[in-house]
């Protein structure tokens, strides 16, 4: 059975959209002089002298990692990404031996077997593992390597086979090792608001919880009844009357409904049908490539909400929503130590 290993690609998912172009997984580190060949004891020789101000816990850290990139993972392993930039999940198999890319990034090859799993079809068990704070480490609990190739054929996470579920804290690793590493407890608590949202907050409701979120922001809002809405669910402006800049038009899809580029023409022309200034594209489960690659573009038009940027805003504005949404969605601002990378 390949192994399956979580890869992330830069801090920030700065890597990630060359990665999905390319196939080639390039993490965050940008190390020139990586040695060849690359053992273990050279790495840590180069990481102490390309980041010197690294702490030596931190420096061990790293080189394990870099050394399970290098030696550790093998052709027809599955590379698991979380994909910061559109909140979906992409998985590879490895194909090919490890290199330095031409920025001195260290990285592996894989052919894309599918690149748009919604967070949803995993079970809550393993996105706890996919949320290891750690750049490279293998996710091996609860029968992961088996559970993510079904996921490629069913699009759905068969759960563990028969085994007690394992969800306390990280395995052991030995020193050459990182397994199921250190969790960064922000993923696996984002991960239940998104379940809970999407099992009620659906379809007017989620248009609802859209409103209210705006409202908390200081606009005054129109929501449009169910049913067909001509491409306007919100209409929203500042001002006592809702008649002052910035004047927006909204677009709500709740449910798996992926934004293509129609429907980004479509609020385009909204946008100027309603003599708004700004459209809102709020889609739960995210945007085709071809409606991200405009977000430049329309940065002074046209804003993107995900997953990611909904809860963003939901949470910065969660104390002054109403009492009715806030029972509905209860929530807790809890503060944890944040792990060494």
């Amino acid at each position: 059975m390949p192994r399956s290993w979580l890869i992330r690609l830069g801090r920030f998912g700065e890597q990630e959209t060359a990665a999905l172009a390319t196939g080639e997984l390039a993490t965050g580190w940008i190390i020139p002089d990586f040695p060849s060949p690359p053992v273990k004891d050279s790495i840590s020789a180069v990481l102490q002298k390309t980041y010197p101000d690294a702490k030596a816990g931190t420096l061990q850290n790293w080189a394990v990692q870099l050394n399970q990139l290098a030696n550790s993972i093998s052709d027809g392993d599955l590379a698991v990404i979380p994909l910061k930039t559109t909140g979906q999940i992409a998985i590879g198999q490895v194909a090919g031996g490890f290199f330095v890319d031409a920025e001195g990034r260290p990285a592996r090859r894989v052919k894309w077997l599918r690149t748009d799993l919604p967070r949803d079809s995993v079970k809550q068990d393993l996105l706890y593992s996919l949320g290891a704070s750690q750049t490279v480490c293998e996710v091996q609990r609860n029968d992961a390597a088996a559970r993510f190739k079904a996921l490629l054929q069913s699009g759905q996470d068969p759960g563990p086979n028969g085994k007690p579920l394992t969800t306390s804290g990280p395995e052991q690793n030995t020193a050459d090792s990182i397994s199921d590493a250190q969790v960064d407890f922000v993923v696996p608590a984002q991960d239940q608001i998104e379940r809970h949202i999407s099992a009620n907050f659906v379809g007017h409701a989620f248009t609802e919880l859209v409103a209210a979120i705006l409202r908390a922001q200081g606009y005054q809002t129109r929501v449009s009844p169910p049913g067909a809405d001509k491409g306007v669910d919100i209409v929203a402006g500042q001002g006592a009357l809702g008649l002052e800049s910035p004047r927006l038009v909204v677009q709500v899809k709740s449910g798996d409904i992926v934004v293509d580029q129609p429907a980004l023409q479509s609020l385009l022309g909204t946008i100027q049908d309603t003599h708004a200034e700004y459209g809102l594209l709020v889609s739960w489960s995210g945007f085709k490539s071809s409606v991200r690659q405009r977000t430049n573009d329309l940065y002074f038009r046209v804003r993107f909400w995900g997953r990611q940027e909904l809860i963003e805003a939901l949470c910065s504005v969660y104390d002054r929503l109403p009492e009715e949404i806030r029972a509905d969605l209860p929530l807790r601002r809890i503060w944890v130590l944040v792990p060494e990378a």
